[in-house]
This record gives C-alpha cells, structure tokens and sequence, in this order.
C-alpha cells in the first residue's frame, strides 16, 4: 500500500509516538463505539485530547460514562471553533459530513483532518482487506475474517463494524497480520484524501442510498471508488459479475481485477444463510480469499456453520411455529425487497417504515404488497410514501396501522399470527426518529421477541 506524496506502511515499533503530546480534536463521540475506542487509544497514547459532539452529554451518556476520570476535555452540544484552530490533527468521525464549515475552518488554519480507517492504513505495514458496496458490507467481511482465521492466518476485523475502532489497531496488528475492513461510503472519503486503497478489496454491489447526503448517485459511488482507485501492481479488487453497474466500475481499476457471481458457490455447500442476496456475498468472499491462498476446505467449513451476524435477517427463534426475524439494518428499499424474498413458502408479517434518506419507495412497496401477509408500520417521515405506495400496488388491506412504538406493532401482528408464518422487521427505511440508530431499533425488537419467546401459556414470562 503506498501514498502520494506521503510515504506509508513503515513499521511502527511504537505507534504511540505519532500522538504522544499532540492536541487531538475527536469530531464525534458518537454512540456506536468507534469514537469512544478511537479516543481511548490517544489517550492512552498521551495525547492531549479534546471531544466534541453536537450530541448533549444526556444523549451520548453511555459513551461519556466510559471516559470518566480520564484526561479528556468533552464539547458536547456543540463545536467551538477554538478546537478546530488550536490543535495539531483532527480525527473525523464518519458521519460528520465533508461539508460541516468546522472542517473548513480547520483546513483553512492548516490543521490537517484525518479519519479513522485511512490514518490507520497510512501507518499499517500489515496487510489490509476492505469491502465496499451497498449491501452485503457486514456479512461478506465477517465471512472473510473468519475464512482467514479457519487457515490459521492472524487476522483482525475492524473498520464499520459496531464497537470496532480501527485506530487502535496500530498497537495490536503486526507486520504479518491481516486487518479486514468493512468500510463506508463516508469511510472512504478518507482514502481519497489520502489517495490510499487497500491492498485487496471487494465491491459487493451499488443501489441508491444515502441520498438525503449525497447531491446524486454520482456522488456516492465516487466515493466508494476510493476502494480501488489508488491500488498499485500486485493490488486487486473483486467486483460483482451479477450486476452490470458494479461490473462496469472494474473498467477504472488500475490494478489488478477479479469478479464473482453467485453461481460460483459450490451447488453442494450448505449455505445457511437465507435469501440469494447472501449466496452472492458468500461468492465476494470466496473469490477474494481464494486469490490470497486460502484453501476451498477452510473456506466451506466456515461457509457452513456460518449463520449470519446481529441485525442482518437475524433468526431469532420460533414460538407455537410464528418465527421471528430481525434485518434491523434494512435501511433502503433494495434491503427490505430482498428480506421480502428470503423465505418462500412461509407466510410474512411485515414491520416496515422510518425515516427518509430520499430514496424510490415504490419497489419495496410493491414488494411488501405482494409478498407479506400482513403489514405494521412505523412511524416516520418515508413512511408515508411507503404506505401511499402499499396501496398504489393493492395492498391496502394488509396494512394494519401505524405506529409509534415497535412492541405495539409486534403485538398487533402476533393477533393474525399462525404457526408458519415469519414476523420479520425490515423496514427498509432509516431508524431515526424513534431510535437512536438501526442498532438501537434492532436491538429493542430483539428484547420483545425474547419477552414472547420465554412467555408461558399463561401469559407469565419464564424467570421474571
């Protein structure tokens, strides 16, 4: 991995060196992990660290309780241009937007603006593997980290993964190490400012999202290019065969290029995790662990007893035959489809609806029109146009109210709920509003299910 004009990938016997006394701002505290593990690491450095949040101190209590006692100055509810001027680096959290003027105040003051996952790879000898993509990021990442693993390779997951700060990486990865990135449009802005790219990568797919912060679909995808765009001989990105859009991006790359397609998955291996969409994101992962040397048994034995990870179609469990089903991080419309279609032959209950990121609700609509039995929506601003679509497309009659709180939604289903049937939220939408985040909307159905997992005939929760 290399940069222009900065020289990179130095070993680094002591990382600590590179913040040890620096006046650091942390844009973002965030609630997600990252910032909180990213400012830990510079304190524990001896960096002079400043974190600022326009988040209050109430609303980010669970980060700012684990920074207790510590040598930390807090800004929250708000940023003073003070620590964009008076400071030796600012570490930008990811969804801090480009456009936020405090960046520009920093830039114009010559205080340079670094991110997370790019100022690591900068100073990572190791080697580095990110996945990019629309959907399918989580999973085909989770899946590479365990398929190295399974071979015996020291390897580290990291990057946009929940509670998962890159930077402290530097002091536990090693020269021989692997570090597997899952890494986020806005993660990437990071490389093209650095004109960094991982050394092997994977682009799962393109759909349109995020647009309520993108000025168009052109503007996202250039940044998710950052994937590919500065790899160098012997580098490589493996691009999706399946869909013509991402296929064509391969054009661009100037290293080497590889593609994967569903149907290379072995039609013997037994994939567990459901719907078509995953059999592609288990063939992103075995073309790019093959390449890197990775044997077919190591990877299929992972492939088999792999079942997904938390928010992603999660399966839940199973009460008098009515599963349960959590795809939380179904965000877009694409998501939300694509749950709607992994499970035929079983009855669904849809729990849809959020916030808007200013993308076509119509093909999920139709979608949930057609396929889901049932239909609770929850409140928010896309919602609307997701319940006028539902109609649009003859499914008027399967919705059976809005609402503001989820355990509502899940008990109104329970009603009409028969033993082979799936209630299964996906709500193709943004969780703000009613939750902090998808996590936080994820995890609050997760505590209702296992309320109604554990119930009795006489309605009593088992242990409580």
């Amino acid at each position: 991995m290399s940069e222009t004009p900065i020289p990179i990938g130095e070993p680094m016997d002591d990382p600590c060196r590179l913040f040890a006394g620096k006046r650091i701002t942390v844009m973002g505290l965030g609630l997600l992990g990252r910032g909180l593990g990213d400012t830990l690491f510079l304190v524990q450095c001896g960096a002079r660290v400043t974190v600022t949040d326009l988040k209050t101190a109430d609303q980010l209590a669970a980060s700012v309780a684990k920074l207790d006692g510590l040598p930390v100055a807090l800004k929250l509810g708000g940023h003073d241009e003070s620590d964009f001027i008076h400071a030796d680096m600012i570490l930008r959290n990811a969804d801090v937007p480009r456009s936020s003027r405090f960046l520009g105040i920093a830039e114009a003051h010559g205080v340079p603006v670094e991110m997370d996952e790019s100022l690591f790879c900068k100073h990572f000898s190791g080697t580095v593997i990110g996945v990019t993509g629309t959907r399918g990021k989580t999973t085909t990442t989770t899946l590479v980290h365990r398929m190295m693993q399974a071979h015996g390779r020291r390897a580290h997951l990291a990057g946009n993964i929940m509670g998962k700060a890159t930077l402290p990486l530097l002091a536990e990865a090693g020269p021989d190490d692997t570090v597997v990135l899952e890494l986020s449009s806005w993660q990437l802005q990071g490389f093209h400012d650095s004109r960094i790219s991982p050394h092997a990568s994977i682009f799962t797919n393109v759909y349109p999202d995020h647009l309520n912060r993108y000025d168009g679909m052109d503007d996202y995808i250039q940044d998710k290019k950052a994937i590919y765009l500065y790899q160098q001989d012997g580098d490589f990105c493996v691009f999706n065969g399946d869909q013509p859009e991402t296929a064509a991006l391969a054009a661009e790359a100037p290293a080497g290029r590889e593609f994967f397609r569903s149907s290379d998955v072995p039609a013997d291996w037994n994939v567990r995790l459901p719907g078509a969409h995953n059999r592609e994101n288990v063939a992103a992962a075995l073309c790019l662990v093959r390449k890197l040397g990775i044997p077919d048994p190591a990877i299929r034995s992972t492939v088999e007893v792999f079942t997904g990870v938390e928010h992603r179609l999660q399966w839940l469990g199973e009460k008098d035959g009515v599963g349960f089903v959590n795809d939380s991080t179904s965000t877009t419309p694409v998501a939300g489809s694509a749950a709607l279609n992994s499970f035929p032959g079983r009855e669904i209950l849809l729990i849809a609806g959020g916030a808007d990121k200013k993308l076509d609700l119509m093909p999920f609509a139709a979608a949930a029109a057609l396929r889901a039995r049932r239909i609770a929506l929850l409140r928010g601003e896309a919602t609307p146009e997701l319940s006028r679509g539902i109609v649009a497309s003859g499914g008027e009659q399967k919705i059976v109210g809005l609402f503001d709180d989820l355990k509502a939604a899940v008990a109104r289903l329970m009603t009409e709920a028969e033993a082979g049937d799936v209630v299964l939220l996906s709500p193709g939408c943004a969780s703000f509003g009613m939750f902090q985040n998808e996590f936080d909307r994820g995890e609050t159905f997760v505590r209702i299910v296992r309320e109604i997992l554990t119930e009795d005939s006489s309605g009593h929760v088992n242990g409580a």
